[in-house]
């Protein structure tokens, strides 16, 4: 039998008393409960600090509140927050988003399974402000289809994550033991892309199909999920220009970095050439797109070899790079 975990939730805030109470209430709420809350205010300036000691005054878990004096922004706020939490499985929490009840007991079930994964996420319902669904799920969101679940499933994240990003932060759990490899979280990434692609290199996830999380959609909110139209899709392909396809090189490139100069974990054999491609590939479809003419042929040389397929989303963006 796998020992027990402590559990730890890591929940960022900034001005989030709207929706607040809602999440600590969900927290609350769990069948299993955490071991401990630890909370990063990033210099909220309404109630949500007053909120939270509130809230920690009658919580039947430690609950610890920290208040930053410069703002970190989400991605480094979580960095922080991480590293502050004593748990073996630290739980990432949004402040706006509300966790079905099982939510903990079945992510510590998943960690216990044989072997023990490095990382466990799972689908989400996207919600209005009000909490009210919207019909759709997260996974559909993301483009995380059965297909590329099965392959997930069969130890293939790495490739699956290097196509696009599909674990989204508030669904998202690790082991505590692999922060040396995840922290500092490097300042080009979020938080939730940088954690999985790094644990996906060294070890294997496992992904929890069941929504467990009620991912709230709202102005407000960093990064969201919202169902994109064909034309909203478009627009966003159109924005795709050589600085966004340098900048991603740029980002695989500082993952990459990490994982060789880390020596505390043993990095799959692949992983290094699959990093080497994916950047390749990138760079790529940055010369693309600077060109004015003269696409066709090394769009089509991407094509052929397979790689807009594996490091991108296939014949949708081969037509993009060529007639956007």
């Amino acid at each position: 039998m796998p020992s027990p975990l402590r559990i730890s939730v890591a929940l960022c805030t900034c001005n989030g008393e709207r929706f607040l109470a809602e999440q600590l209430n969900s927290i609350l709420a769990q069948t299993r409960k955490p071991d401990e809350l630890i909370a990063f205010d990033d210099i909220s300036t309404d109630r949500t600090v007053e909120m939270l000691r509130a809230f920690s005054s009658s919580a039947p878990f430690p609950v610890r509140i920290h208040q930053n004096t410069v703002r970190l922004g989400p991605a480094q706020n979580f960095a922080a927050v991480i590293a502050a939490c004593t748990g073996d499985m630290i739980c990432l929490g949004d402040q706006d988003d509300i966790w079905e009840p099982t939510r903990l007991w079945q992510t510590e079930a998943a960690f216990n399974r044989t072997p023990r994964p490095a990382f466990v996420f799972s689908d989400a319902d996207i919600c209005d402000p009000s909490g009210q669904s919207l019909g759709y799920r997260l996974w559909d969101s993301v483009g995380f289809t059965p297909t590329l679940r099965g392959r997930f499933s069969a130890g293939d994240g790495l490739d699956v994550l290097l196509r696009q990003n599909i674990v989204t932060g508030a669904t998202l759990s690790f082991l505590s033991g692999y922060r040396p490899l995840i922290l500092p979280v490097d300042q080009r990434w979020m938080h939730d892309g940088w954690i999985a692609l790094l644990l996906s290199a060294v070890a294997d996830g496992a992904a929890i199909d069941q929504p467990l999380v009620r991912y709230r959609q709202h102005p407000g909110q960093a990064v969201g999920a919202q169902w994109r139209s064909l034309y909203q899709q478009y627009q966003n392909a159109r924005r795709m220009n050589r600085t966004v396809f340098n900048d991603q090189a740029d980002q695989y490139e500082a993952a990459l970095a990490r994982l060789q100069e880390d020596t505390d974990f043993e990095v799959r054999p692949h992983a290094v050439q699959l990093l080497q491609e994916k950047i390749r590939h990138s760079r790529r479809r940055a010369a693309i797109r600077q060109r004015k003419i003269g696409r066709v042929f090394p769009s089509l040389n991407e094509f052929i070899t397979g790689r807009y397929t594996r490091f991108s989303l296939g014949w949708k963006s081969f037509a993009q790079d060529l007639f956007l």
